[in-house]
C-alpha cells in the first residue's frame, strides 16, 4: 500500500503541462455570457487541472487562474501558440505578455525615492524615420555617460527601464520614456542628454496601484513592426517578480484541508461577487482591487485574474500624508 502510495507521488511530481497562451484562449469576458450557458458550462465541461499562478511584484500582487493540459489538441485554437518566456531578453512590446512583463519589473524594482525621464530630440540629433537601431544607439550613449558621472561620484551603474516611442504622424515622432533609481540627483542625470533642452524630470509617486499606472501609459498599445525591440533594461541589478504556481490551497490562509483549484473555480464564475472575499481569505495582507473571469466556448473553462495590492498601515498612510503636507 505504502508503495503504491509512493509511485503515485512520483508520478505525479514527474506530470509535464505544455505552456500555453492561456489568456488569448481565454478571451471572451463572462459578463458577456448568459446565465443559462454558464450553468451548462460548469455541467458538461471535461475534467481538466487548473493551475494558481501567483505574481508578486512590489506591493502589487496577482493571482492567474488557468486549466493546464499535456497535449495541445486540447487547448483553444486561439492558445496554441507557445507562451515566450519575457524575459529581459524579449523587447517586442507588440506582445502582452512583454507589456506585463515589462509593468511587473517597474513595480518590483522602482518606488517613490526613484525617477521617471521623457527625453526628446531636437531636429538636429532626430534618426531617420523608422531606424530603431539610430534611436537605441541614442538613448544608449546617454545611459553611459549617465553611468560615467555616476562612477565619478562613487555610486554603481544605474538601475533602469526605458522604452523607445516612435509614431511616425504625430508632430514628435521620436521621443524616450525611462525609469531609473534616483541614488544622482535630477539635474546631473538630465544634464547627461545632449540632444534638446525640452525634457522632463521628476520623482515617481505611486499610487493605489503602485506604478500600474505610469508603466501602462509608457507601454501602451501602438502601431509597431512585428520585430520592433522597443524597451529595454540595466542588467544585473534589477530583480525579477516573484512566481510561484500551485494546485491546491486552503479555503483560507492556515485553515482546513488543502483542496484542488478546480474545486474554487466554480463557486467563482457561478457567483463572481465571491471573487473578493476569497481573495481575502487566501491573502489577508493585501486589499483586493479588481478580478475578472474569462471564458472559452471551445472547451467551456475558464480563465480567472484578479489584482491586489499589500495593506499598507494606518501610520504608514498617516506619514506619507504628513510629506505631502509639508511639501505644499
Amino acid at each position: 500500500m505504502e508503495r503504491r502510495r509512493q509511485a503515485k507521488r512520483k508520478k505525479k511530481r514527474g506530470m509535464k503541462y505544455i505552456p500555453y497562451d492561456y489568456e488569448a484562449a481565454y478571451g471572451k469576458q463572462l459578463e458577456d455570457l448568459h446565465e443559462w450557458f454558464i450553468k451548462n458550462m460548469l455541467s458538461y465541461r471535461k475534467k481538466t487541472i487548473y493551475a494558481l499562478k501567483e505574481i508578486r511584484a512590489g506591493e502589487q500582487f496577482e493571482v492567474e487562474i488557468y486549466p493546464q493540459f499535456k497535449s495541445m489538441d486540447e487547448v483553444p485554437p486561439e492558445g496554441r501558440s507557445v507562451k515566450k518566456d519575457n524575459t529581459r531578453a524579449q523587447r517586442n512590446l507588440n506582445d502582452k505578455n512583454a507589456r506585463k512583463y515589462v509593468e511587473r519589473l517597474i513595480n518590483r524594482n522602482f518606488g517613490n525615492n526613484d525617477i521617471w525621464i521623457t527625453l526628446t530630440l531636437d531636429d538636429w540629433h532626430l534618426p531617420e524615420d523608422g531606424d530603431m537601431d539610430a534611436a537605441t544607439k541614442i538613448i544608449q550613449k546617454w545611459i553611459r555617460r549617465v553611468n560615467y558621472r555616476r562612477r565619478k561620484l562613487g555610486l554603481e551603474n544605474a538601475r533602469y527601464v526605458y522604452v523607445i516611442e516612435y509614431d511616425p504622424y504625430a508632430k514628435i515622432r521620436w521621443h524616450y520614456h525611462v525609469v531609473m533609481d534616483g541614488e544622482m540627483d535630477m539635474d546631473t542625470v538630465e544634464g547627461c542628454w545632449r540632444q534638446s533642452s525640452r525634457n522632463e524630470v521628476r520623482r515617481l509617486q505611486k499610487d493605489e496601484n503602485g506604478l500600474s499606472g505610469l508603466a501602462n501609459y509608457i507601454v501602451k498599445e501602438k502601431h509597431r513592426l512585428k520585430s520592433e525591440r522597443r524597451w529595454n533594461s540595466s542588467k544585473g541589478n534589477l530583480v525579477d517578480p516573484d512566481i510561484r504556481v500551485v494546485h491546491s490551497k486552503q479555503p483560507e490562509k492556515g485553515k482546513g484541508c488543502y483542496k484542488k483549484i478546480e474545486k474554487f473555480v466554480n463557486t467563482m464564475v457561478r457567483d463572481q461577487d465571491s471573487i473578493p472575499e476569497q481573495m481575502r481569505l487566501w491573502y489577508p495582507e493585501y486589499d483586493f482591487t479588481n478580478a475578472d473571469v474569462y471564458y472559452n466556448d471551445f472547451n467551456g473553462m475558464f480563465y480567472i485574474h484578479a489584482r491586489m495590492r499589500k495593506r499598507r498601515s494606518q501610520e504608514h498612510d498617516e506619514r506619507a500624508a504628513g510629506k505631502r503636507r509639508r511639501k505644499t
